[in-house]
């Protein structure tokens, strides 16, 4: 099993006492409708496009399904995910026949579909920085990445931003008209549509309200992209899994979304999620932003440590001048097993303000008052301050791809060392630096 490189080394911990017969889910990528040379950012052009990718994906599974269980001499269910957009598949492996199914052509890569988590934020009371925020008429995130200069070019207006979390209250009033499309994913992969929409928890509103949230009633602006729009994927909600998130993933696919933003971790280390993040960018010109974790230095969380996701790590204010990173913050230097000649991979890639950010949560019952606004720390703060960020980005320049403007924000990030310690594994590239990128995209 180990020798197979299309084989996740997940699947020994999955595995672990298991009947050796007994049939477990598995997710398997395979080889999809080659990347289109200008893939379309959207509108009638971009929804024929993938109709036609899905139609495309679902013979492929219709082929693979034939061949696994002709290879086996067994029945096993395998079916397309969502529509097909994805080249993604659900299929039921046992420890005997998921080297059959790996050996099938046109097979990437095959994962377990293990249990996922919320990388949990901490609630948090800041009196003195919600002084300054009130005066200030924005958070100290929005002024720190300097977001009202932007502001003079765009506020997001055309950009589509997926956040895959514990779905939101989309009646926010910071949250207004914002909300385009909500959908929960139950474990089973099941779509559920749910009208109004609703957050199982206060996460998933707090990274909308970073995002594409407003003004609260006192002023004070929270998004850093107030005229993009959302999609809520309620993926986080009771015992999600892989496919719960990988369903959610085709979902936003399907639905236009330009960026995908995850605060959000595998229970063991999967090095093959790279595949999904491959299809995403270089297919359909999407780009994952995913938090790095909240497990501190030394230690990293998937998806985020995949080669090719855009990890983000927390900063926090120090001082009235002063930036640092948050002793929370994961960040680690990897090689990944099996690659020639031993990629090293340093995580996070950028960092962004992610501790006493203030956002909004569903109206929330307390002692003294019911609240719609909090303050949390946590690197799943940072990543919608930079989905955010890309939300402009891509709004002022939609025809440039998100990997031209992942370029242009690394290269521009602030590292205090100097240009000469980028990348590291506290501070990645650096802090982003929103305007500055926007002028290297010219």
């Amino acid at each position: 099993m180990i020798g197979n490189n299309q084989i996740s080394p997940a699947f020994i911990p999955f595995f672990a006492g298991t009947d050796p017969d007994s049939k477990q889910d598995a997710i398997v990528i395979y080889q999809g409708q080659a990347p289109a040379a200008n893939w379309p950012r959207g509108g009638q052009q971009r929804l024929e496009a993938l109709n036609q990718a899905a139609k495309s994906h679902q013979a492929a599974v219709g082929q693979l399904a034939a061949s696994y269980q002709s290879a086996t001499g067994q029945s096993f269910n395998v079916s397309a995910i969502g529509s097909g957009a994805l080249p993604v598949a659900n299929v039921e492996v046992t420890r005997d026949s998921l080297p059959a199914l790996a050996e099938q052509e046109g097979v990437v890569a095959v994962l377990p579909n293990q249990k996922i988590k919320l990388i949990e934020p901490r609630a948090i009371d800041y009196a003195e920085l919600q002084a300054r925020e009130q005066k200030n008429k924005l958070t100290w995130g929005l002024e720190v990445l300097e977001i009202p200069k932007l502001w003079e070019h765009t506020k997001g207006k055309g950009a589509t931003v997926a956040v895959l979390d514990t779905g939101v209250h989309g009646d926010h009033p910071a949250l207004k008209g914002r909300v385009k499309g909500f959908m929960v994913i139950d474990p089973l992969g099941r779509r559920i549509t749910a009208s109004p929409t609703f957050d199982g928890g206060q996460h998933g509103t707090h990274v909308c309200g970073t995002i594409a949230g407003g003004k609260t009633e006192s002023g004070v602006s929270i998004g850093v992209a107030p005229e993009a729009d959302l999609l809520a994927g309620g993926v986080l909600i009771g015992d999600a899994t892989l496919r719960t998130l990988v369903e959610g993933m085709s979902w936003a696919i399907e639905n236009q979304a330009d960026i995908i933003n995850m605060s959000l971790g595998l229970s063991y280390y999967e090095p093959l999620f790279a595949q999904i993040f491959d299809i995403l960018i270089n297919q359909y010109d999407v780009l994952p932003v995913v938090a790095i974790g909240n497990e501190n230095h030394g230690n990293t969380s998937s998806p985020g440590n995949a080669y090719n996701a855009f990890s983000v790590g927390a900063m926090e204010k120090l001082s009235e001048s002063d930036l640092g990173i948050t002793f929370f913050s994961s960040g680690a230097s990897l090689v990944f097993p099996g690659d020639a000649p031993n990629r090293l991979v340093t995580k996070p890639d950028v960092v962004a303000p992610g501790a006493q950010v203030f956002s909004a949560i569903p109206p929330t019952k307390q002692p003294n008052g019911t609240f719609e606004y909090t303050y949390m720390d946590g690197t799943s703060m940072a990543t919608p301050h930079v989905a955010g960020v890309v939300a402009l980005l891509l709004s002022a320049k939609p025809d440039v791809p998100v990997t031209k403007i992942v370029e242009a924000l690394r290269e521009t990030a602030h590292h205090p060392g100097g240009e000469q310690m980028r990348p590291d594994n506290r501070w990645g590239w650096g802090s982003i630096r929103p305007l500055e990128a926007l002028k290297a995209l010219k």
